[in-house]
């Protein structure tokens, strides 16, 4: 039945999968968060800096995930290498995560960014029912119109690059210079104590979200037409379009928007838009970028409840999250997946569900990463030849194992009870695992 399922899903190509990349990554995050490193990190230097050190770590991850991806080709991401690399426990415990934080959380983000952003075009609207509503619509819309999300999907991505390019070149030529900020770009002799202040490690961390996403081809790859050439690719393409368009578009915003404006701020695009283009038009191009985090949704909602099917096709007990509508998406999965996104959404602030994310999925990605290791122990000792190789391994994986323990000690320093929350997470996930083995047929 799992094979018949499988020979029927369509075939997604090298541009779609790197649409996917593209629009998970570019999301609540970049238009969310700089608000928030400002706070941790009130110079232009080390704002600028913690965004180039968070595409650096996912640039280094792309380059590890494509090599896992190119050698176990098939859906479900983290949960699919830590099974095969380490142990199915903890691959399965990954992919409760994914359910719980990777995606039902972040989609929730998403979906309050959203809603504050229609807010602040429609004062009169409720953000968190308009955070509700988007979800159940992309729910069904991936449920039952698998080719259509997909089409839906593209467009709202091309839209959303072509509406942040805009606003890079209008925030470049278009602003009065009386209206420009100073930007230093140059490192004060204050800046450096900024960076080595315990809180730096917090706006890194902030960083690390909004880059989150550059892994998401890889939970789709039992779909993508001919993965161990195009998923690699697609992780390197989307990662680095997403990193130059970060750091150009908080380029834009330290132009427009002074420091002190900024600390604290959620909707520092908002503000940008209407240093840019005026109060009325910036008005409107704040309700674009709302818009614009329609396609990041979208694209959450499609990838993640692959991870979750993924599971069910391993554990009898979670068979049911497998099964797939005529025509659409794992139909169980994606329910279960909206339901966790709406909970969420009620029930915690932005930046509680920012650092939640941050700090509980930089741990199974740097354990991911450090499965290259095995890997290439494994295909040493099999003669197994790899379509894709690691740029610059080892040093590439030890790179980003090194940025993420250094984020993961500062959280547990200065974020204990988000930290907390992540541990029992994990908990429930290994007591979800001991009642499941016994009915896996794995």
């Amino acid at each position: 039945m799992v094979q018949q399922q499988k020979a029927n899903l369509p075939s997604l190509g090298l541009t779609t999968a790197s649409l996917i990349v593209i629009a998970n990554m570019v999301g609540s995050g970049v238009f969310g968060i700089t608000g928030d490193i400002a706070k941790h990190a009130p110079s232009h230097f080390a704002i600028l800096l913690s965004w180039l050190v968070g595409g650096i770590m996912a640039l280094c991850g792309a380059l590890v995930y494509g090599e896992l991806s190119a050698s176990m080709p098939r859906s479900g991401g983290e949960y699919n290498y830590l099974s095969q690399l380490y142990h199915p426990a903890l691959g399965f415990v990954s992919g409760f995560v994914s359910l719980v934080v990777g995606f039902g959380a972040a989609i929730s983000l998403n979906a309050v960014i959203f809603g504050e952003y229609m807010r602040a075009f429609w004062p009169q609207i409720n953000s968190t029912w308009v955070a509700c509503l988007l979800v159940i619509l992309l729910t069904l819309l991936h449920a039952f119109y698998l080719k259509l999300g997909a089409q839906v999907q593209n467009s709202f991505t091309y839209f959303k690059i072509a509406l942040i390019l805009i606003f890079i070149i209008a925030g470049f030529i278009a602003v009065e210079k009386s209206q420009l900020q100073l930007l230093c770009l140059t490192p004060q002799p204050s800046d450096w104590m900024t960076l080595w202040n315990k809180n730096y490690a917090s706006a890194v961390i902030d960083v690390f979200y909004a880059y989150l996403g550059w892994n998401a081809a890889a939970y789709i790859a039992g779909e993508i037409k001919d993965p161990q050439k195009n998923l690699p690719r697609a992780l390197l393409i989307g990662t680095l379009s997403v990193m130059m368009l970060y750091i150009l578009l908080n380029i834009v915003f330290l132009r427009t928007v002074p420091l002190s404006a900024m600390l604290g701020e959620v909707k520092v695009g908002d503000l940008s838009a209407r240093a840019i283009f005026g109060d009325q038009a910036g008005k409107i191009l704040t309700a674009f970028i709302g818009v614009a985090l329609f396609s990041s949704t979208s694209s959450m909602v499609m990838a993640g409840p692959r991870v979750t099917q993924s599971m069910g096709e391993d554990y009898t007990i979670f068979r049911v999250l497998a099964q797939r509508k005529s025509g659409g998406g794992p139909i169980w999965a994606l329910f279960l997946q909206m339901v966790v996104a709406l909970i969420i959404i009620f029930s915690a602030t932005y930046y509680e569900i920012l650092g939640y994310i941050g700090f509980t999925l930089s741990i199974f990605s740097a354990l991911t990463v450090a499965g290259i290791f095995i890997l290439r122990i494994k295909t040493r000792k099999t003669g197994q030849i790899v379509a894709y190789r690691t740029f610059g391994y080892p040093i590439t994986p030890a790179l980003y194992i090194v940025l993420t323990l250094w984020m993961v000690v500062h959280s547990i320093i200065n974020r204990p009870i988000i930290v907390l929350f992540g541990i029992a997470t994990f908990a429930i996930g290994f007591l979800l695992y001991y009642f499941s083995k016994s009915d896996s047929f794995r």
